[in-house]
């Protein structure tokens, strides 16, 4: 293993392991991801409110829609009114997740092997948190399962890449 070390790993000046390239960038993106997701967290509760207003007002403005817009509308209202009913334990399953990706990154930048499993539970406790609060209502569309099961399964993906990396 000692062989495998020192061929993967390169040392600093001060004989210190050097933080890969490819695990810098991934932990600089999982902090922007992480003060995205704070924010978007906490403006979650005007979001619903803002959407069931522009759905109200789109309703009353006279328009015709077809039957599958109108149906399209009315899932898209009660995934919302869901949302709020569980508001609590949506923004209390998003800020620690927030919070377990960020420890875990912050520690894979410091080589740290258990970085990588505190991520992953950081990124997988909203996909499997949220499924259980919300059901299958919160996926509205391709883009919502894109962005809620398909973004953390590729960085949990990438950040298993870069395990080889981690030593402590």
């Amino acid at each position: 293993m000692e062989d495998n070390y020192s061929s993967t790993i390169q040392l600093n000046e001060d004989g210190k392991p050097k933080l890969p390239s490819g695990l810098n960038v991934l932990t600089i993106l999982t902090f922007i991801g992480c003060g995205l997701g704070l924010i978007f967290t906490l403006v979650l509760p005007m979001f619903y409110k803002f959407m069931l207003g522009m759905m109200d007002k789109t309703k009353s403005s006279g328009t015709e829609f077809t039957a599958k817009q109108l149906e399209e509308m009315e899932k898209g209202r009660a995934a919302i009114q869901l949302g709020q009913a569980n508001m609590v334990p949506l923004i209390a399953i998003s800020l620690v997740g927030i919070i377990l990706c960020l420890v875990g990154a912050i520690w894979m930048r410091k080589l740290k092997k258990d970085g990588f499993w505190i991520y992953t539970a950081g990124e997988l406790l909203p996909v499997i948190g949220s499924f259980i609060v919300m059901g299958t209502a919160q996926f509205t569309g391709a883009v919502s399962i894109i962005f809620a099961v398909g973004l953390p399964l590729l960085f949990v993906f990438l950040y298993a890449r870069q395990r080889k990396y981690l030593i402590n």
